[in-house]
């Protein structure tokens, strides 16, 4: 089969590339309004940038009013978000958090996520959540049609590593980590059986 994808109609544009664009990481986005309520959601156009300073990429989608996301809202608005590590044990309740919920209400209180305070920066992070990114907004670039796209570069500030995914030395062990991966569909990757290559 050969598809021109410049003709594609937008419905099957994303559902051949969220399809075969995979596995794609998870960014599961803590940001606060005004009154302190906690916007929790996942995003699947997200990944890494640049390391120095290290910065990281997320594509938000706009409603269909063309109007932001909550969480992209928020970001403008405060600067700042935290993106969550999705493990194994955390999956239903990230995929509860993608429902639209009503502007001012949190999805950590409705499906019952505690968040923490992050050390050093001006957020929340998932308390379960082994890994997360504390990062701040750089700027906002737009794209797309009819239903534009947001896509957000934003620069990590600090991090959060538990313990248990740390050697003695203090680097991560990628064999510890159980992440979440996006496919196409309602469908998610889980890790399986790792391997190694050493760099040419």
């Amino acid at each position: 089969m050969h598809l021109d994808a410049t003709t594609l109609p937008a419905r099957d544009a994303y559902a051949w590339l969220t399809g075969l664009v995979v596995p794609r990481p998870i960014a599961w986005i803590t940001t606060r309004d005004d009154d302190g309520h906690v916007n929790l959601a996942p995003f699947s156009y997200f990944n890494a940038l640049a390391s120095d300073p290290p910065m990281v990429t997320v594509a938000f989608a706009t409603r269909r009013d063309g109007s932001d996301k909550d969480t992209l809202r928020l970001l403008r608005k405060t600067g700042r978000c935290c993106v969550n590590l999705v493990e194994e044990p955390d999956l239903d309740r990230m995929n509860a958090t993608s429902a639209e919920l009503p502007a001012h209400e949190s999805e950590a209180a409705r499906y019952g996520i505690d968040v923490v305070a992050c050390d050093g920066f001006d957020g929340v992070r998932v308390a379960s959540a082994r890994a997360a990114l504390c990062c701040v907004l750089v700027d906002v670039h737009r794209y797309g049609r009819k239903q534009g796209v947001g896509l957000a570069v934003l620069e990590v500030t600090r991090l959060f590593v538990d313990d248990a995914l740390l050697d003695p030395a203090g680097r991560l062990v990628p064999e510890r980590l159980r992440p979440v991966a996006r496919l196409g569909g309602n469908a998610y990757a889980l890790p399986g059986p790792h391997t190694s290559r050493d760099r040419p």
